[in-house]
C-alpha cells in the first residue's frame, strides 16, 4: 500500500508531523507493531486524523531512526530522507543556489523548508553544510543521468555503424574504445572505404537535450580530431526525439566554432551549435 504513496504526500508537514507522533509512540511501546500503534494514536491523539499517517509509516522507513524528534533537525532529516530516496525532479534545481531554488517552489514546499530552519538569513554554518550535502547528492544524480544518456548515445552509434557497414559491404565490426579509455579522444572506431582500401573512421559521440541544440567539445577531443582530419566525425544524438535523431558533423563543419588561444588565455571546452553549422 505504501509503494503507491507519492512524493507530494511524503514531502508535507502533515506527513512529517505524523512521523514525529509515530516515532514517539514507537519509543513508548517498542514491542507493539505499527498497525496497533496507529490504532492507539487514532484513539488518543485529537490531531491524528488531520495528519497523513499512512505516508508517515512509509517515511519512517527512509528517515534515520536515531534522528532527533524536536527542533529543526527533525524536519531536516525528513526532507533529506525524501530527497535522497525519491529524487524529485525539482531537487536537481538545488544545484543552482538556495534563493533561486526556493523561488521556484510552490508555497507549501517553501513552508517545509522554512519549518526546517533552512531559509535562515544570515545562514548558520550547520545549515550551509546541510545544503551542500544534499546539493552534492543531487549533482551526483545528475552526473549519473548524463553518463547513462551518453552511454545510450554511444550504443546508438554502434548500432548505426553496424547497419551502415553491413549495407556498404564492409566486413568489419565497430569497436568501442571510449568505454575502456576515457582519454582515447573518440568513442567508436568504425571503418570507411577509400581509394586505398578500408580506413579507420573515428567517431566522437555526443548526446544532447539542449535547446537550441548544442554539444561540448574538449581541447583533447579537438586535438585528436585535427590529427585524424577527414577520418574523424562527430555523432550528435538529439535525445529529445523518439527515437533519438542523429546529426553527423565533420571536422571542417565544427572548426569555425572552435575558439583560439589568445594572450595567456587557453580554452579547454567549447560549446558547438548543432544547427546553423
Amino acid at each position: 500500500m505504501t509503494a503507491s504513496i507519492s512524493t507530494e504526500r511524503l514531502f508535507s508537514l502533515s506527513c512529517f508531523e505524523g512521523l514525529r507522533l509515530l516515532r514517539r509512540y514507537m519509543a513508548m511501546h517498542p514491542s507493539l507493531p505499527v498497525p496497533e500503534l496507529l490504532q492507539i494514536i487514532d484513539s488518543v491523539e485529537a490531531d491524528a486524523r488531520s495528519l497523513d499517517m499512512e505516508a508517515s509509516v512509509y517515511l519512517s522507513e527512509i528517515v534515520d531512526h536515531d534522528c532527533p524528534l524536536d527542533g529543526h533537525l527533525f524536519y531536516q532529516n525528513c526532507i533529506k530522507g525524501v530527497l535522497l530516496r525519491h529524487q524529485p525532479i525539482w531537487a536537481k534545481q538545488m544545484r543552482e543556489g538556495r534563493a533561486r531554488f526556493v523561488r521556484r517552489l510552490d508555497p507549501n514546499d517553501q513552508d517545509v523548508f522554512k519549518a526546517a530552519g533552512l531559509l535562515k538569513d544570515p545562514t548558520p554554518r550547520h545549515v550551509v553544510r546541510w545544503w551542500d550535502m544534499v546539493s552534492g547528492f543531487t549533482r551526483l544524480v545528475v552526473d549519473q543521468e548524463k553518463m547513462e544518456q551518453g552511454r545510450e548515445a554511444e550504443l546508438l552509434t554502434l548500432a548505426y555503424e553496424r547497419k551502415r557497414l553491413s549495407t556498404e559491404g564492409i566486413d568489419r565490426e565497430p569497436e568501442w574504445p571510449g568505454f575502456d579509455d576515457n582519454w582515447a579522444g573518440y568513442d567508436v572506431l568504425s571503418y570507411d572505404r577509400s581509394p586505398s582500401g578500408i580506413v579507420n573512421k573515428l567517431i566522437e559521440v555526443k548526446s544532447t537535450k539542449r535547446s537550441p541544440m548544442g554539444f561540448i567539445v574538449t581541447k583533447h577531443e579537438w586535438q585528436q580530431a585535427q590529427r585524424a582530419g577527414d577520418r574523424y566525425v562527430f555523432h550528435i544524438w538529439d535525445m529529445n526525439e523518439d527515437p533519438p535523431k542523429l546529426y553527423i558533423r565533420t571536422v571542417a563543419e565544427v572548426k569555425p566554432h572552435i575558439p583560439e588561444n589568445k594572450g595567456k588565455g587557453l580554452w579547454s571546452i567549447a560549446e558547438i551549435p548543432v544547427l546553423n553549422h
